[in-house]
């Protein structure tokens, strides 16, 4: 049996033994896709690709490929799901995120 361990195996097996059980909600991402309907809807009418919008779902941590997103959110139109959009935000937080927002000169 070797006793030698190279580092890297070594920092190898520390980082294997930390993980954690990924959890996997079924539907989830479905469901975001059908939340989001109109505002994707929106950003298509604006010009943004699927793509471009699996990105953005990227930015947020939600994994997903422009053919993915195009077709869970053409299956929810087709469907007329409007499975409780998520709310807008009221004016006054609107308003103070982007007053926070610094902008480069």
């Amino acid at each position: 049996m070797d006793t030698n361990i190279s580092p890297i195996e070594l920092a190898l097996q520390k980082k294997l033994d930390k993980l954690q059980p990924k959890t996997k909600t079924p539907g989830f991402l479905r469901s975001v896709i059908e939340r989001q309907s109109v505002r994707i809807d929106a950003a298509l009418a604006m010009g943004y690709s699927y793509d471009e919008l699996a990105g953005i779902f990227a930015e947020q941590g939600i994994k997903c490929k422009g053919s993915t997103l195009k077709k869970y959110h053409l299956q929810a139109k087709k469907r007329g799901i409007d499975n409780a959009p998520i709310p807008e935000l009221p004016e006054e937080i609107k308003s103070s995120k982007s007053r926070s927002v610094k902008t480069k000169k």
